[in-house]
């Protein structure tokens, strides 16, 4: 377990990926969503010493911004929206001082990135040693101010033969981590958002040098340089991974294996927030918080294969027990009131008021798993395969008599192209095997103690004062903090696969088709809370059933003439995922809700997918009274009544049919989900050149623009998108964007499909252009190879897709139970386009 952003890229020499149910079911409760594999680089026996030097650097910028208002422009919208609404003008929209353009704050927020990389690597070995040790360090400083991320990297694996029977393994990774991300999603102070909102009439600093701060009509958001400038955080992480194994031949055939490894992380976050009274958004104190996390987890394993041919039969049996530990201890501290913010003066030891946050303060977590496994493969005449697994998980996470999952995996296959009729009939044929599994695999991945009634000590809602003390006679209480389940067992996934690989030509066109059928039961969700709870937390609960199905393919063909090698490769995943099962009729999921509006996106039903958008149908734009007047949508509706209509606002659809647009008219808007992702390699090489491009697209894909929700709504006194100037403002003038409102008394700004857009992209993703110099050259030059290459990342991108980025994916992760969203834009952190400059020597 570790990862892949401590891993350094060249220290890889291949990396598979296990989706099918039978080849990862012997990794067990680890593997539910599959399996990814990671061979590092070793030395080879009987191989001389050889010293490889890679180091590239390259800069990034962004790709887009976003649109938004000058300050003339902003104030003759927002003075249109006050007169829409019959609203005397505020004088802050009115002075002249604010209505000239100074300064674009995405400009000034978003800068050149850089990024810089050197390792250095040895490898060798003699006839009964081989070793590998390398280093490196990677650094990048991001485009947004004091954002930055370094690592240091060492990695050892050395393998060594004692006698004929014996083998010995060893590898060791090392990683050091200092990074600063600043806060690109908050609709309070995120940076981006910031960058996005705040008002173009405003300088950067005032003419005494002061950072210019927005005042009352403007919004309550600081000025985002100012938080750049004034921010002191660091997370520092020591990441170490190792193992040591060992394999001894008992007998011919017979090898008994064990495995040690341990997996530590030291992890130390430290923060200082200055006092705030120069902005709009105040602080009445300076803070430091300091926190300290360590991790650890130890594995052992043990095992025994036996390989034996028996004439047309080969079988392959392997049988083992593995057990793995881990361990968790945490600390927070947080200090205020700091007499002076002198950044060599910003210790905890300083600190006037030390905060006491009870059992928020620190504690320790610990959780085991305990497995016994064994698999058989069989052939024959490597025509007829056979693979059947069976594994036993243990999970210290669920109660005695819960804490057994049983999981029983199969496949089979068909190598039709050993038999003579296909041979004779298909001589183009190279390959063609057909297969086919079926398995289980179990998941465990819920906060330890849920069986459990917790107490929880301290914190601010548990304190009691005595004798009308008030604060300062406060005694520290306790009180539950989680409901138990009881009956809290484990979720499994069960996958039916069925696969066509086929080769062409002698393999110079492969073909690789599958389809498969995933269905995970007895999900662990914590379903919504009806009522009243107190603060005890609810907790998970197997509570749901969800299908994933679709169908891959892979096509390939390579071709060589004379000294021009050409390769091609595409894929393409078609999918559909469907929750089949919830906890009670009509029940769903739990989700993240939006900005100062906290407005619910997305509602997970059974029937739908994943994650779909949830909201109301608008059917454009009222052009003229008479509409309203005759829209049997809202016939019934008390709005209408009360002249709160007007012409230039959005129609929704009554989809209940009772004349009043009201919560019950919401529905499924959009599916963040694609129909299909797909991606294309191709490659070329001639002489001493090589060229290699990746593509990467998806289809029939929503994105609901949540940021643009909010930068079309004059409701809010900060700054509005460009688009806005296409606004209804008569009859005729638009269809799709609302009037402008400094009250919005329709709710134009709702969660509905005028903000539900297409999210299909095609994507240069990479491209590397790299020349080796000739051999006659490195001779003389007395070193093995030099490559040097320029690569590009994110080089153009196809999409109608209006925000920053269509590539989202998840922009929230779980959080108490609450689900992450899919493809829901917050204006995150821009994408960026790089260009790397770099050279590889080996002696």
């Amino acid at each position: 377990g570790s990862s892949m952003n401590d891993v350094n890229q060249n220290d890889i020499q291949s990396v598979d990926v296990l989706k099918d149910a039978s080849a990862s079911a012997i990794y067990g409760t680890r593997a539910a969503n599959g399996v990814i594999l990671i061979t590092t680089k070793r030395g080879k026996f009987d191989n001389k010493m050889s010293f490889t030097a890679n180091a590239y650097t390259g800069v990034s910028d962004r790709i887009k911004t976003l649109d938004v208002l000058n300050a003339p422009t902003l104030t003759t919208l927002k003075q249109e929206s006050f007169n829409n609404d019959g609203a005397p003008i505020p004088a802050v929209w009115t002075d002249t001082q604010y209505q000239t353009q100074k300064t674009n704050w995405q400009d000034k927020v978003l800068r050149q990135g850089t990024t810089n990389n050197v390792d250095l690597s040895i490898r060798g070995g003699g006839k009964y040693s081989s070793f590998s040790i390398s280093g490196g360090h990677y650094s990048e400083k991001g485009m947004i101010g004091n954002s930055y991320y370094k690592r240091y990297t060492l990695r050892i694996n050395s393998d060594h033969k004692i006698g004929e029977k014996l083998k010995i393994g060893q590898n060791l990774q090392f990683t050091n981590v200092n990074d600063n991300a600043p806060n690109t999603l908050s609709a309070q102070d995120g940076l981006l958002w910031s960058a996005i909102r705040f008002h173009p009439g405003l300088p950067v600093k005032n003419a005494d040098g002061s950072y210019s701060s927005s005042i009352a009509g403007f919004g309550d958001i600081n000025n985002p340089l100012y938080t750049i400038n004034t921010m002191d955080k660091n997370n520092a992480k020591n990441h170490i991974l190792g193992s040591i194994t060992g394999e001894l031949e008992i007998i011919k055939g017979l090898k008994a294996k064990t495995n040690l490894a341990m997996d530590a992380n030291f992890a130390d976050t430290r923060n200082f927030e200055v006092k705030i009274d120069n902005q709009y958004r105040q602080t009445n104190y300076n803070q430091l918080t300091l926190t300290n996390n360590k991790n650890w987890s130890f594995l052992q394993e043990y095992f025994l294969s036996y390989d034996k041919q028996l004439g047309a039969h080969t079988i392959s049996i392997v049988g083992g027990y593995t057990s793995q530990t881990f361990k968790e201890i945490y600390s927070k501290e947080i200090g205020r009131d700091f007499p002076s913010e002198d950044p060599d003066l910003r210790y905890m030891s300083m600190a006037t008021t030390i905060v006491n946050l009870g059992s928020d303060n620190g504690g320790r977590n610990y959780n085991a798993l305990q497995s016994a496994f064994g698999r058989v493969n069989y052939a024959f005449k490597d025509r007829y395969l056979l693979t059947a697994t069976y594994r036993a998980d243990g999970s210290s996470r669920f109660r005695p008599g819960k804490q057994w999952g049983y999981f029983p995996a199969f496949s089979v296959g068909w190598r039709l192209s050993e038999e003579e009729f296909i041979k004779n009939a298909l001589p183009f044929v190279s390959n063609l095997k057909l297969t086919a599994g079926k398995g289980g695999l179990g998941n465990q991945s819920v906060p330890s103690n849920q069986y459990l009634a917790l107490i929880r000590q301290g914190g601010t809602y548990n304190n009691y004062a005595f004798g009308g003390g008030g604060s300062q006679a406060q005694i520290q209480g306790t009180a539950q903090s989680s409901i138990p389940n009881y009956n809290i067992g484990w979720e499994t996934a069960e996958m039916s696969n069925i696969g066509l690989d086929a080769g062409f030509l002698e393999n110079r066109i492969q073909l690789t088709m599958a389809y498969f059928i995933k269905d995970t039961k007895n999900m662990l969700l914590i379903p919504p809370a009806l009522g009243t709870f107190g603060k005890a937390s609810i907790p998970f609960q197997n509570v749901g059933e969800l299908r994933n199905k679709g169908l891959e393919l892979e096509l390939s063909y390579r071709k060589t003439v004379g000294e021009l090698s050409l390769t091609a490769s595409g894929n393409a995943t078609f999918i559909k995922n469907t929750i089949t099962k919830l906890q009670t009729q009509g029940s769903f999921l739990q989700t993240y809700t939006y900005g100062r509006t906290d407005q619910e996106v997305t509602r997970s039903y059974a029937g739908s997918s994943f994650g779909t958008f949830y909201g109301w149908q608008a059917a454009g734009i009222y052009q003229n009274q008479q509409e309203i007047d005759s829209d049997p949508n809202i016939a019934n509706d008390p709005r209408k009544a009360e002249g709160l209509i007007h012409p230039g606002d959005v129609r929704f659809v009554d989809r209940t049919k009772d004349g009043i647009i009201d919560d019950k008219d919401r529905t499924i808007i959009g599916n963040p989900t694609p129909k299909v992702t797909y991606g294309l390699n191709l490659g070329a090489t001639y002489k001493g050149f090589d060229l290699n491009l990746f593509f990467l697209g998806v289809g029939g894909v929503d994105i609901y623009n949540a940021d643009r929700m909010q930068g079309l709504n004059a409701a809010y006194p900060f700054n509005l998108y460009q688009e806005v100037t296409k606004r209804w403002h008569g009859e005729g003038t638009s269809n799709s964007i609302p009037r402008l409102s400094s009250t919005d008394p329709n709710i134009n700004f709702r969660t509905s499909t005028l903000f539900v857009e297409s999210g299909a992209f095609f994507r240069l993703k990479n491209v590397t252009l790299g020349y080796t110099l000739p051999q006659s050259v490195t001779d003389a030059l007395h070193i093995g190879k030099a490559r040097f290459y320029v690569t590009g990342q994110n080089v153009f991108t196809i999409t109608k897709y209006k925000g920053l980025n269509p590539e989202l994916g998840y922009t929230n992760g779980n959080n108490n139970g609450i689900y992450p969203q899919i493809n829901v834009d917050y204006a995150q952190y821009p994408l960026a386009r790089t260009y790397t400059f770099g050279a590889t020597i080996s002696f």
